[in-house]
């Protein structure tokens, strides 16, 4: 089996090359300063963590990793292969091409493969980028006092009391999959329980856990289709905020396997 990541917010394409949209917005210097940076935590934690890390040596997952992100040019991360539109881009990330790709990204970039549920709001923008900018090494400023007093959470209380939104959003709802591979086609529901099991409406099965570094990660098995199981792990601060669709997210847990993941509000009646 192969670990994967599920996708729902990816930072990994922009503007700045012939044919792209002309940047309209700007962030000046003192505005980034400024931003809350607990409420661009809350931003990037809701938002990102499922495909970024963003500290030094942090690892790539469905997306790159945004260390050092600012004043390089984009598409050269070396070690992470970019989508064909982004290796085709001329043009170095800033403030301003970050909040012009977080905008709309599909505008600025046509072909690249973000795959996103919603927009960010606007409101959230400028603080979503002076956070990225702080935790990836591109400011020029300090971080916040604040950065150092968050709260250590208590993992002697239960997971329901830990996350409680992410709690709710997992073991109350349907999620929902569509896996494609090669001509096959399987579409399954699958139920979160609380003692660690995953039942489904099919004969298929799994199990999930929560590890040190507070990533879910879950197994089903059993599938009528080839691969017959995978495995795949995301941050839980990435489900924290209620989504729901047939499809939030995409990822590749086996090669030639694309799988669609989405959540449905409740559950059937047992």
């Amino acid at each position: 089996m192969r670990s994967s990541t599920i996708v729902i917010f990816m930072i990994i394409n922009s503007v700045g090359f012939a044919g792209a949209a002309v940047a309209q917005q700007v962030l000046d210097n003192e505005t980034l300063r400024n931003a809350d940076y607990r409420e661009g935590k809350r931003a990037f934690q809701g938002r990102c963590s499922a495909c970024h890390t963003i500290g030094d040596n942090g690892m790539n997952l469905t997306g790159p990793s945004l260390w050092g992100i600012f004043d390089r040019a984009a598409g050269t991360k070396p070690d992470f292969i970019y989508s064909a539109a982004l290796q085709k881009a001329d043009f170095k990330w800033t403030a301003d091409t970050l909040l012009d790709y977080i905008t709309d990204p599909q505008a600025f970039l046509p072909g690249n493969v973000m795959t996103i549920p919603e927009p960010v709001p606007e409101g959230m923008r400028t603080v979503l980028i002076a956070f990225v900018m702080q935790e990836s090494g591109g400011a020029d400023w300090p971080k916040p006092e604040t950065a150092f007093a968050d709260e250590q959470p208590d993992r002697s209380k239960p997971y329901s009391e830990r996350f409680p939104s992410f709690w709710n959003h997992m073991m109350f709802n349907t999620t929902r999959y569509r896996m494609v591979s090669g001509d096959q086609e399987l579409i399954f529901k699958a139920y979160f329980q609380e003692d660690g099991s995953i039942t489904t409406n099919t004969e298929a099965e799994g199990f999930w856990h929560i590890t040190e570094k507070d990533f879910m990660c879950y197994a089903i098995h059993k599938l009528k289709i080839k691969p017959s199981e995978f495995v795949e792990c995301f941050p839980i601060a990435a489900m924290a905020v209620p989504r729901f669709a047939e499809e939030l997210w995409k990822s590749n847990p086996a090669d030639g396997v694309i799988m669609y993941g989405g959540i449905r509000p409740g559950r059937p009646e047992e």
